[in-house]
């Protein structure tokens, strides 16, 4: 999930995006992520936002969660209204 496979994360972002909502983000298989992937999943959030469909993480692989501490977009990330995302959690 890093600037090189942004234009695909893009499109299947997209993708889903067409679907209605609810959605459920399975982030668990993330192994390298750079800030151009968390900016792509923070723009899907905020669209998402927008649009008042909520979503749910299912899961969130060490390296994402790093990714999200450092970039301090924790916040951005949880959809109002959803249960919030807790590590290590179901």
């Amino acid at each position: 999930c890093t600037i090189h496979e942004a234009a695909a994360l893009r499109a299947h972002l997209l993708e889903q995006a067409a679907h209605p909502g609810p959605y459920e983000i399975d982030g668990g298989a993330v192994e390298h992520i750079d800030t151009a992937g968390v900016q792509l999943v923070v723009a899907f959030a905020l669209d998402c936002l927008e649009r008042s469909i909520h979503y749910t993480w299912t899961r969130r692989s060490p390296a994402l969660e790093e990714a999200i501490r450092t970039l301090g977009v924790g916040a951005l990330l949880e959809s109002p209204g959803a249960a919030s995302y807790s590590p290590g959690g179901a």
